[in-house]
């Protein structure tokens, strides 16, 4: 808006400015003119005989630069019987001559013409004026110019004044443009802060104190945030009832097929039990990527150091990792854009599965990605995940060693946590001889700080 406010004042002003130099121009040479016909008017008056008949002036003119030489301000005074006299400003070898197209013929009658010519100094501008004065009893022809030049001096003096004042008035406006751009967006640049304010938790709605001109707009967006928070609540319950509705009857299929074992019927109980522990393998990561959801589209934010100590003081005395050495690298302090309970059940199943595998240590490094991303690795010492294995490993209820314990959600669900923040997890070699999970998130400002 700044740019096109600033290029549109600027043709504007150049075109008024190209428009008001010709006028004045104009103005100009018209001062000019009217000044060479009044001279021309008195060097009439002034024109007498001597005793030989030949012309001079009583005294000088009234306009003092006819009389320094080549000064572009020339007279010549020419009587019928070709006397003539001339400005001292004229060289002897200098004359206003005529073209011949320009040659009146020799009526008495009186007569102005404004005409250019070429001067003794250049293109000029000269009134010709003829008439018979009674007092001198024959027709004198007055020649009286200006160069060109003089009339250009003058103009390029009036532009660069011109010049310069729309130059300061283009400056002022693009200085009012920009302040008045400035100033009416700031209730624009306050929604966008509310609206981070909504994202990071702080806040559940945008302020309703705005100029009128936007509230519709905050209004709907009000509406929209109301009517997520309603469908994202209703979502999580309908997932909590949909998983306690359906284990009920798996826990009773699950039951009959232990009778069908105890009967003898070996072969459909186990078919029955491994379709039911699948179904609720399915359940139990379905409800988890449905409670995972709909935090994620609330809007949170968790400090990972705050995550990483309560993590690994559970891991450190319970479960697989007892036994480990927990070591952290880098800037813990760091905020990242995920709920509290999203990133905790994230960074455990990393920490759960390298804790299985470890030999003895488990690093994480926490490290700048970009300049809006936060890395943070989870590596272990132990043999590690063959290349071809890797991808393989994010997919539910795949476990690559069955003696280890564990449902194969572990990943699964921390890839979907992962996508749902729009990060990024990936397996790599380890620098301590195992496997490493690379996990990306977007950073966030404090709640704080915001």
């Amino acid at each position: 808006m700044i740019a096109v406010a600033a290029i549109w004042i600027s043709i504007v002003l150049f075109a008024s400015g190209l428009g008001l130099s010709i006028i004045i121009r104009r103005v100009v040479e018209a001062h000019f003119d009217h000044d060479l016909l009044d001279h021309a008017r008195e060097l009439v008056d002034l024109v007498e005989l001597d005793q030989t008949q030949r012309p001079f002036i009583a005294r000088n003119l009234s306009d003092p630069r006819f009389s320094p030489a080549r000064s572009g301000m020339y007279w010549q005074v020419v009587l019928q019987n070709g006397e003539s006299a001339r400005s001292p400003s004229l060289d002897d070898d200098l004359f206003l001559s005529l073209t011949p197209d320009q040659i009146r013929d020799g009526s008495p009658s009186p007569s102005t013409v404004l005409t250019n010519v070429e001067g003794p100094t250049g293109p000029m501008r000269m009134i010709r004026n003829i008439s018979e004065p009674s007092r001198l009893g024959q027709t004198v022809e007055v020649r009286i110019g200006a160069d060109e030049r003089l009339i250009s001096d003058e103009m390029q003096h009036l532009n660069l004044t011109l010049m310069a004042m729309l130059g300061i008035l283009a400056l002022a406006m693009v200085g009012t443009a920009y302040a008045q751009v400035v100033y009416g967006l700031r209730p624009l640049q306050r929604m966008s802060r509310a609206i981070v304010d909504v994202r990071s938790g702080k806040t559940m709605r945008l302020p309703e104190d705005l100029p009128e001109e936007i509230m519709p707009l905050v209004t709907e967006l009000n509406g929209m945030i109301t009517a997520n928070l309603t469908m994202v609540d209703r979502a999580r319950v309908l997932a909590g009832n949909f998983a306690h509705a359906l284990k009920t009857p798996l826990a009773i299929l699950d039951e009959e097929a232990t009778r069908l074992g105890a009967s003898g019927q070996e072969s459909h109980a186990r078919i029955l039990s491994e379709q039911c522990a699948r179904m609720a393998l399915l359940i139990d990561y379905q409800t988890a990527r449905a409670k995972a959801s709909a935090i994620a589209n609330a809007g949170a934010c968790s400090v990972v150091a705050d995550v990483l100590r309560s993590v690994i003081n559970t891991y450190s005395r319970f479960g697989p990792g007892h036994d480990r050495r927990f070591e952290v690298e880098g800037a813990t302090d760091v905020v990242v854009a995920c709920d509290t309970n999203d990133l905790t059940e994230l960074i455990g199943n990393l920490l759960d599965n390298a804790a299985k595998w470890a030999r003895d240590r488990v690093v994480i490094s926490i490290e700048d990605f970009d300049e809006n991303t936060v890395s943070i690795t989870v590596e272990d010492d132990g043999p590690g995940i063959p290349i071809e294995q890797r991808a393989r490993v994010f997919d539910v209820g795949t476990r690559l060693d069955e003696t280890k314990p564990g449902t194969g959600l572990g990943l699964a669900i921390a890839r979907d946590l992962t996508s749902l923040y729009d990060g990024r997890l990936w397996i790599d070699d380890s620098r301590i001889g195992g496997a490493a999970l690379k996990l990306t998130l977007r950073k966030k400002i404090a709640p704080s700080e915001s």
